[in-house]
């Protein structure tokens, strides 16, 4: 796309919180241009009709709405190139569109970007969901529903099924000596959803539904709450080791697809956001490992699969990441006003705390945030935060659950600030979750091998 940039500010002005409230925040799209909707758009392409009208998702991804002619066009034009036949999403893990174009535009990434630049590819920015972190990330492309309605709404939330504070990537009590999960008699996996996810809506439509993932992740707590009841989760289900083996065995998951059977594979990477936390986005030693990826994706799949152009590869990320500055840290133990009013500990994640406020102290919250931490937070109660539409359309009303886990008010971190918990812990020094672009802006390359 000759025209990225003006794409990229199109869907920043569409997306941004009015400045009057946040300065150079965005909030998500789920009617269209956000990554539920890129989940949606397989659906669209693979799934049959009487499956779809029986599990209404979000509507599928549509360039259509930024009223770019040749953003359009170019759409339309790369649609009717060729029959879709097989899909594979991979989500890079953490490699946000910002991060994307940077090293792009450095000559990191030389196979990505040869591959947006061709004439089989048609890319662009999108938005992540709200919050930008993984848990509620990909349980949205999981399940093409915003998290309003799947109500996994943070990393860490107040489940009243259990009575706990429930850290969703382990799975377990957030205040535990102990990372055992719970077990499923306490808290099931399988049951946690309240609608079918992506894979088990394309096996009743007869889709050939492919998992590869990380060996470790096999059977995992989140493995399972986002393919629930599905034969990819039980049967179909491919660890790997490194990036580079997992796009080894994707080609040969490709070159062995049945041709008239229709096939959907997905694929998930997590380094790039393990690199990120670890050394900061934009490090040496996170260039380093997005070149490898970047190399093993085109000497694995790229080449040797080139002229199938009945494949499509979707390649996107579930939120990017943002550098953590020394002297932008809130700690939040140096509060105990805004501590003592509050019925339970902050839920929710680093860059959205979800505040659960005693009755009648919520005028001596906003107060206390105006007061004192105005520079570091914006403060939404959960009215605003739906109205808003951060969690889902505005207009549409949010699950029971997604409605209790919200808490009474949310506050998120402004400009360069992060908040942890208490000044005696270890924190990352790369950090996502919150409404900065860095954060909420991924990349979408659809691309024909």
């Amino acid at each position: 796309m000759n025209n990225i940039t003006a794409v990229e500010q199109a869907l920043i002005q569409r997306q941004q919180i009015p400045e009057a409230l946040a300065p150079a925040m965005l909030k998500p799209s789920y009617d269209g241009l956000g990554l539920s909707n890129i989940a949606a758009l397989t659906l669209e392409w693979l799934c049959e009709p009487y499956v779809l009208n029986a599990h209404k998702t979000v509507t599928p991804f549509n360039p259509e709405l930024l009223a770019i002619k040749s953003l359009t066009d170019a759409w339309h034009s790369w649609q009717q190139q060729a029959p879709i036949n097989h899909v594979v999403l991979i989500i890079l893990d953490a490699f946000g569109y910002e991060q994307f174009r940077t090293l792009s535009s450095e000559g990191v990434i030389p196979s990505l970007t040869q591959a947006c630049n061709s004439p089989q590819a048609f890319f662009m920015p999108a938005t992540s969901v709200f919050p930008s972190t993984t848990v509620t990330a990909l349980t949205s492309a999981a399940t093409a529903q915003a998290p309003a309605l799947h109500g996994l709404i943070n990393t860490h939330i107040y489940f009243q099924e259990v009575g706990s504070l429930v850290n969703l990537i382990g799975f377990r009590p957030s205040f535990t000596p102990t990372s055992a999960p719970y077990l499923d008699s306490q808290l099931n996996p399988d049951t946690l959803l309240p609608m079918p996810n992506i894979y088990v809506l394309m096996e009743k439509s007869g889709v050939d539904v492919e998992i590869i993932n990380f060996h470790k992740f096999k059977n995992t707590s989140i493995s399972r709450f986002t393919s629930a009841g599905s034969n990819a989760l039980l049967n179909s289900f491919f660890g790997y080791r490194t990036p580079a083996d997992a796009f080894s065995q994707l080609r040969q998951r490709l070159t062995s697809k049945t041709p008239n059977v229709k096939s959907f594979t997905y694929l998930y990477i997590p380094e790039i956001d393990t690199f990120a936390h670890c050394y900061q986005p934009l490090s040496q030693n996170y260039r380093a490992e997005v070149a490898s990826i970047d190399f093993s994706l085109y000497r694995e799949v790229l080449a040797p699969l080139a002229g199938r152009n009945d494949t499509v590869l979707l390649i996107t990320a579930d939120h990017g990441q943002r550098a953590v500055h020394p002297d932008k840290i809130t700690w939040l133990n140096h509060h105990p006003i805004l501590n003592k009013n509050l019925s339970a500990p902050f839920t929710g994640g680093t860059q959205a705390r979800y505040l659960y406020i005693h009755k009648g102290k919520e005028k001596e919250v906003y107060d206390y945030v105006q007061e004192n931490l105005a520079e570091e937070f914006l403060l939404l109660s959960k009215a605003e935060a739906i109205e808003l539409g951060l969690l889902g359309l505005p207009g549409n009303e949010l699950s029971q659950l997604s409605y209790n886990r919200l808490g009474d008010a949310i506050i998120i971190p402004r400009g360069d600030w992060v908040s942890f918990e208490n000044d005696t812990q270890h924190y990352p020094v790369g950090i996502h979750g919150g409404l900065s672009h860095a954060e909420m802006l991924i990349p979408f390359l659809a691309y024909r091998l």
